[in-house]
């Protein structure tokens, strides 16, 4: 099985990367009858559907056999049962990966992206002027990868829908490496919190999570 890698970001908090390489109807094989998502027959049938697929085949290996459920709260946030347990988690896929993170008890935020320079287009649209100081040269496709990424991840964290990634997210200052945490901050109306969401780099990909207790 192609799972890259599988580690406990925390004692209860599980991060797992599978490269895509299988065909549909392999990982369709993975699937057994105590797994439950109410899209599911129209998601395998969609344009994407290897993302889909590879991101449930982490679940279906992690829980063998186990009940295993699928749903999706009012902000389309993602919520997993395991034998009528209930688990935070977070999806994420690019390309010819996909990634979850899953806790009992933590909120979690995970993205997943390819870099590549077509980011420099639209930068303008998710980067303020502190990050375009720092950032926003042509060259540093990478750091607008991570500052995009990171910016998904907190996206997620929050939960709810309503935040401007210009406005409202905002990345200090780095030197990226090949991983390391970012200084992040969410600032919403009159409340401000400051985030440390960790990054890698895996081959021409950047991930981006982050694992916070309630």
């Amino acid at each position: 099985m192609p799972m890259l890698y599988q580690k406990n970001i925390s004692p209860d908090c599980v991060l797992a990367v599978w490269h895509i390489t299988e065909t549909k109807e392999f990982l369709l094989d993975l699937f057994h009858d105590n797994f439950f998502e109410q899209e599911k027959e129209n998601r395998v049938n969609a344009a994407n559907s290897l993302h889909y697929l590879a991101s449930r085949a982490i679940l279906l290996c992690i829980f063998p056999n186990q009940k295993t459920v699928l749903k999706k709260d009012g902000n389309n946030k993602p919520q997993l049962f395991i034998n009528e347990i209930p688990q935070h988690i977070s999806i994420s896929h690019s390309h010819d990966y996909a990634a979850i993170m899953y806790s009992p008890n933590c909120n979690l935020g995970i993205d997943l992206e390819k870099i590549d320079d077509r980011i420099n287009r639209v930068k303008n649209k998710f980067m303020n002027e502190v990050e375009l100081e720092f950032a926003g040269n042509n060259q540093f496709t990478k750091e607008q990868t991570l500052i995009w990424s990171a910016k998904e991840t907190l996206y997620k964290l929050y939960g709810n829908k309503g935040l401007d990634f210009k406005v409202d997210l905002h990345i200090a200052p780095f030197l990226s490496q090949n991983s390391g945490e970012l200084t992040c901050k969410i600032s919403k109306l009159s409340t401000s919190q400051t985030y440390l969401v960790q990054y890698e780099i895996i081959e021409n990909y950047v991930l981006t999570y982050i694992c916070q207790n309630h």
